[in-house]
């Protein structure tokens, strides 16, 4: 099957090109590094046909009817002459690399870029694309931009068309049941462990669950800005300071009377099956992987939002963004254009659309988070301003190693909850592992 949708594609592309020229570096929007903008600092823009490929790493989209109800669409409409041609979600970046597949425009989050974009080579630094098409980034949300700097030393990789975002889903069934008042707005962490002490209880022999989280991608977003690894050193930094601030007030909620799980419900998957069961109160997790889990669930669960717990010493930053960027490839040779259809997408009018669609906007102003979620009923008469409350804290600086000690949290969590050693312990050897799987990792580029 794999196969056939990869032969689909393939001959998608390659019906594209007859029709259109768009597979070859014939037809281009601007005419990649040929032609010159003329006086005035206005670039020429063709309009002759060019096929660009998208790869979504981002999102639920996994067709080509799926991609061009969101993005495809849209495109064709601001630029009839271009056709865009959805990369099957099976065909991997090291086969569209092995086979020198198109690949022109790169859809991915903050968290994967160095590992999916950088490892493999496939970045380009739009600068000078946007200083030819006088392109404007100040209108989007700060810290996305500013991330964008840190990863290319001052350039610019790829330009944010969405933002993913953490918020406290609540079962307000539950708190109904039990007499609790709702969690609110700007409740702080102290206050977050007085409801999960409140909500944590047996009934009728029944245990229902105060807490819940996805403690990996949670941590990477928490308001303290955690460093996974040291990027001065590529050393594993759980031991920090800052690190263990944020992991002891996570991972103590898991300590609290009835707010205890088995090794076999210490993860999120299993916690989002128990509130959508009625068992587990709250929910603190990424937008993509709460909200939208709720979209195909008994539409007689009763759930709201509200936003990320603060922390006293940080009581008016919120969370970090998780941001979603396009990302125009290295290899493409329709750069330009490619650079053409990001820019659109970061348009108000782009940016409305994908917030309706219930992708959390690169242009925060009022006017477009005002549309969020207006298409999907399941987000009806929800406090979806709870992703927009706080003041988002400076993402954390990424390392090429990232994933390697993401992949360390639950382990860390395990240990932490199971194997009676102290929580400095815990973090030193987990520091310990993180450091001899990125000397092995270095060692294979010597």
């Amino acid at each position: 099957m794999k196969r056939r949708k990869h032969v689909y594609w393939l001959a998608g592309c390659l019906l594209a090109q007859a029709a259109l020229a768009g597979c070859t570096s014939g037809g281009t929007i601007g005419k990649e590094g040929n032609e010159q903008p003329p006086q005035g600092g206005k670039p020429v823009i063709s309009n002759e046909p060019v096929t660009l490929a998208f790869k979504m790493n981002v999102g639920s989209i996994t067709s080509q009817e799926g991609f061009m109800t969101v993005f495809g669409d849209k495109i064709k409409e601001k630029f009839p002459h271009v056709t865009p041609v959805f990369v099957p979600s099976d065909v991997t970046l090291k086969t569209i690399l092995e086979t020198g597949q198109q690949l022109d425009i790169y859809y991915d989050s903050y968290a994967n870029t160095p590992t999916n974009l950088l490892q493999n080579g496939l970045q380009t630094d739009l600068t000078s694309l946007i200083k030819q098409f006088n392109y404007d980034v100040s209108p989007l949300e700060k810290t996305s931009v500013e991330a964008q700097r840190q990863l290319a030393n001052g350039g610019m990789y790829g330009l944010p068309v969405s933002i993913d975002s953490v918020a406290l889903i609540y079962n307000k069934g539950l708190f109904n049941q039990f007499g609790i008042p709702y969690p609110k707005d700007n409740m702080t962490m102290d206050e977050l462990y007085d409801v999960t002490r409140k909500m944590s209880r047996v009934v009728d022999g029944v245990n229902y669950y105060g807490f819940g989280t996805s403690l990996g991608p949670v941590l990477a977003l928490d308001p303290l800005a955690p460093l996974f690894v040291d990027p001065t050193t590529n050393k594993g930094n759980f031991s920090s300071e800052t690190f263990k601030r944020s992991f002891q007030s996570l991972t103590g909620l898991f300590r609290i009377p009835n707010n205890e799980y088995e090794k076999t419900t210490l993860n999120y998957s299993a916690h989002l099956k128990m509130f959508s069961e009625q068992r587990l109160a709250m929910l603190l997790g990424p937008n993509a992987l709460g909200t939208r889990y709720f979209a195909d669930k008994d539409k007689t669960l009763d759930w709201d939002l509200t936003t990320y717990p603060t922390y006293k010493e940080a009581a008016k930053t919120g969370p970090q963004n998780a941001p979603g960027y396009f990302y125009v490839t290295s290899n493409s040779k329709h750069k330009e254009a490619a650079f053409q259809v990001a820019a659109l997408v970061t348009s108000p009018e782009f940016q409305k659309h994908l917030a309706r669609k219930g992708y959390v906007p690169a242009l925060q102003k009022p006017e477009i988070i005002s549309e969020f979620g207006k298409e999907l009923p399941f987000l009806k008469d929800k406090h979806v301003q709870a992703l927009f409350t706080t003041n988002p804290a400076p993402i954390a600086k990424l390392t090429p190693y990232q994933a390697i000690a993401l992949a360390e949290v639950q382990t860390a969590l395990t240990d932490v909850q199971f194997s009676g050693k102290d929580v400095n312990t815990v973090l030193r050897e987990t520091d310990e592992r993180i450091n001899q799987k990125i000397a092995a990792e270095l060692a294979k580029s010597k």
